[in-house]
């Protein structure tokens, strides 16, 4: 009997101690848990149009988001995006010279020169930005195209959504109403 009763004891034993590694179990991941947003996806950036589902993945947690549009040079549209107080992304449009191998081989742009290029060479990404070619013509611009960009200061969203964000960017920047807002 004695027998029975030290088998039963280190039952009793094992099952506590299995309660309290659930326990600790649990209360780890409610300590731990991911910080949220507490603020929604802009659908605009900086009055530019885009489906929130292809800017969250770029945007961290926080409280507050801000959208700081700069329209000081015609023709050019810069737009800082911050969260809490710090610049996360950047989308812009301007006028260049060049092809869009030049454009994205500007450090500025988060793509370079041996960033993803889409088929029909429009479009050149990576994980940390990405360069399009707006079909937007100025004829006072002679020699110049109009490029969009999008830059994420930390590496944040994968590359496919990269590519998912600056096609978005890019074509909601080519509707007449934005591209005559950027023409001389």
């Amino acid at each position: 009997m004695k027998h029975a009763e030290n088998v039963g004891g280190r039952g009793r034993r094992g099952t506590v101690a299995l309660a309290g590694v659930l326990l600790l179990a649990v209360c780890s991941a409610a300590c731990s848990a991911a910080p949220e947003k507490e603020y929604a996806t802009p659908d605009a950036l900086c009055g530019v149009s885009v489906e929130p589902a292809v800017v969250a993945p770029f945007l961290p947690a926080g409280k507050k988001i801000s959208l700081r549009p700069d329209n000081g040079i015609q023709g050019w549209m810069l737009c800082d995006v911050d969260v809490d107080g710090t610049r996360v992304l950047s989308a812009n449009t301007k006028w260049e010279e060049g092809s869009l191998r030049d454009v994205a081989g500007d450090p500025l742009n988060g793509a370079d020169v041996n960033s993803a290029t889409t088929p029909d060479k429009r479009y050149m990404y990576a994980e940390l930005g990405g360069v399009g070619l707006v079909d937007c013509q100025d004829p006072k611009r002679p020699g110049q195209q109009l490029f969009a960009s999008v830059r994420v200061m930390k590496k944040s969203g994968s590359k496919d959504e990269m590519r998912k964000l600056i096609t978005a960017f890019t074509e909601s920047v080519a509707t007449p109403e934005e591209c005559a807002r950027r023409k001389l």
